[in-house]
């Protein structure tokens, strides 16, 4: 029999593989909010703005090189417009990062939303694309912390995507392009539970930020939990031999 210890390493070392899997799913992920100063529109570079159509609750919109847009976007200069790596301040794939900022109702019954998609691109200077973020995981947002101007929610490459984006982090990066696309709210083909786009705008911007955490998904945290609750199980049943 396999000693205690060694036992304990390898469920140990099980649950780090399970937690490992779980978040090398996604391409943007949920990071830990963070201080961008105002986010109001103008005092961002805000890249995207969608807004849900007369009473519909769906919403999606794309900027690309050029600043050629499609979908429900809001086409003001301080509202949809592709901007240089430079002029974003963005140093690194790993700093990248890009904020939404929802303007739901104040009211409870709608405050929430679902970000369905976001993609991020990144072009040469002659529009050649260099890079395109994977594909996107929906996340439901209970809160969006209602009013134009607060801080969203942060997102950031994954380890994959940083390593995909190396390409367009080269020599004279600062004057690659960034783009995005994005869709918000419920349509025919929403899953339950999916939250509608009922209010104002939706605005996403790119800024330059430090290295932080990602934020588990609910899947993550039940493996940690049932990955923990083994070790217990072990650990307990051990000491009462």
């Amino acid at each position: 029999m396999k000693p205690f210890k060694t036992r304990i390493g390898e469920l140990a070392g099980a649950v780090a593989l399970m937690l490992g899997a779980a978040s090398a799913q996604a391409s943007l992920v949920l990071v830990e909010p963070q201080d961008f100063g105002g986010t109001g529109l103008g005092a961002v570079n805000t890249i995207l703005t969608i807004s849900s159509p007369a009473s519909s609750s769906f919403e999606s919109g794309s900027v690309a090189f050029g600043n050629v847009t499609s979908g429900d976007v809001m086409t003001g200069s301080s509202q949809t417009q592709t901007r240089t790596l430079g002029e974003l301040g963005v140093e690194s794939a790993s700093s990248l990062r890009v904020v939404f900022n929802a303007l739901e109702p104040g009211n409870a019954d709608a405050q929430g939303i679902t970000l369905a998609d976001l993609v991020l691109n990144i072009y040469s200077p002659s529009g050649d694309v260099l890079f395109t973020s994977g594909a996107f995981t929906p996340v439901n947002f209970a809160d969006t912390f209602t009013g134009a101007g607060n801080s969203g929610f942060v997102f950031a490459l994954d380890a994959a995507q940083q390593a995909a984006a190396a390409a367009a982090f080269g020599a004279s990066f600062q004057d690659n392009v960034v783009g995005l696309s994005a869709a918000a709210g419920c349509n025919a083909g929403s899953p339950a539970g999916c939250l509608g786009a009922t209010g104002g705008f939706e605005t996403f911007f790119v800024a330059n930020a430090g290295p932080v955490a990602a934020i588990p998904e609910p899947e993550t945290y039940a493996l940690m939990l049932a990955g923990l609750g083994m070790v217990a199980f072990m650990l307990l049943r051990s000491r009462g031999r």
